[in-house]
């Protein structure tokens, strides 16, 4: 029997184990997994100056499901890692503003999102991703529950940008550390409605699933033609909550717009916002009718905006920059933003929601059709 000399023993061993976690690296890209990642806030802020101080704590339990197999066109050309289903907990009992310091003022929050993985780096057997996500959140308090003065609504929209470091350290076992930013606020639904932003660092392992790689789910849309050039025409409705109040003003936001569609994932449109006022600001109502940064003296405002809409298979998620060609404002406003989502039906109708936004403050949410030629 051949007997290694005790001089190469460590080596060969070491090697070996580094060729187990490199071969184990490269099987974990074919399973789907389950991460659990402890987060603790380094920074906790709002929009109007409001002051916070503490800490909030909690983490994130997400199902990855791999995508490196699939057809579609828009994974293949972007490298999607996983679509991720995400519950996120944040304790927020230590949160409160400095200047009236109120225990337990906003408290706990319990989110559900879904998004997707993107590689960014590989750093030896390492890697680096980015992670965005969008979804439903539910706050503790409100100002219907106890006055603070950021959330008007228990149920919110929830957006986190993640970026994420794994590292193979077994067979099927991953531990990772990430760095994220959680912002959630309702849309204008309710008002008060500044909203909560987190910076977070975290923490955890990821857990890589048996089954064989070529058991998993191939994706039937194997087409993966689209359009270049597409006219829109969006209507929607929405309202925005009058301020401290649960009482709402409508709005019907309606859109004409060209697209140019360059990849499987990406394209650039640019078209006319118009809003029609079912309400109009009246001195005398103040506070009914009051509408901050989107109070209007006549009924309609228009506008013209550009920007990108990432396409995800039949899901668009949109995002626009415009100027008011016409808005009789009771502020100086100029500029808006929207942002949104559509999911096409077929071929000429989608589903869309949309929320219109001055500087960071969210003006309503329309829900509506897109009629596409």
């Amino acid at each position: 029997m051949f007997i290694l000399p005790k001089a190469f023993r460590r080596p060969m061993l070491l090697a070996l184990g580094m060729s187990v976690i490199a071969l184990s690296a490269n099987g974990q890209e074919n399973q789907n997994s389950l991460e659990i990642n402890l987060q603790k806030s380094i920074g906790i802020f709002s929009a109007n100056n409001h002051q916070l101080q503490g800490g909030a704590y909690g983490g994130e339990i997400t199902y990855h499901i791999n995508t490196t197999n699939r057809k579609s066109a828009w994974i293949q050309d972007l490298g999607v890692k996983s679509v991720d289903f995400i519950f996120n907990y944040k304790n927020m009992g230590q949160v409160n503003r400095v200047l009236v310091p109120i225990k337990g003022e906003y408290g706990d929050s319990y989110s559900l999102l879904g998004g997707i993985t993107l590689p960014l780096l590989h750093v030896g057997k390492a890697s680096v991703d980015i992670a965005p996500a969008f979804g439903v959140l539910y706050a503790g308090e409100t100002w219907f529950t106890n006055q603070n003065p950021l959330l008007g609504s228990k149920l919110n929209f929830a957006a986190r940008a993640a970026l994420k470091l794994n590292v193979p350290v077994a067979e099927k076992t991953s531990l990772t550390a990430s760095l994220d930013v959680l912002h959630y606020s309702n849309g204008g639904s309710r008002v008060p409605n500044n909203g909560m932003n987190l910076a977070n660092v975290g923490i955890g392992v990821k857990k890589y699933l048996n089954f064989k790689p070529g058991e998993e789910a191939q994706s039937t849309n194997v087409d993966n033609s689209y359009a270049k050039h597409s006219f829109d025409f969006g209507v929607g409705i929405g309202r925005r909550g009058a301020y401290q109040s649960k009482k709402f003003l409508y709005r019907t936001g309606l859109y004409l717009g060209y697209n140019y569609r360059f990849a499987s994932y990406m394209a650039v449109g640019t078209g006319i916002d118009a809003v029609y006022y079912h309400t109009l600001y009246d001195a005398s109502r103040n506070t009914e009718t009051y509408q901050s940064k989107a109070t209007s003296l006549q009924r309609w405002r228009v506008g013209a905006a550009i920007g990108p809409d990432f396409w995800m298979g039949d899901l668009a998620i949109m995002a626009k920059y415009g100027y008011y060609i016409y808005y009789d404002s009771l502020k100086p406003i100029k500029t808006y933003w929207t942002a949104g989502a559509k999911y096409k039906l077929n071929n000429w109708l989608a589903l869309q929601g949309k929320i219109y936004i001055h500087q960071t403050e969210a003006d309503y949410i329309g829900v509506g059709l897109m009629f596409t030629k």
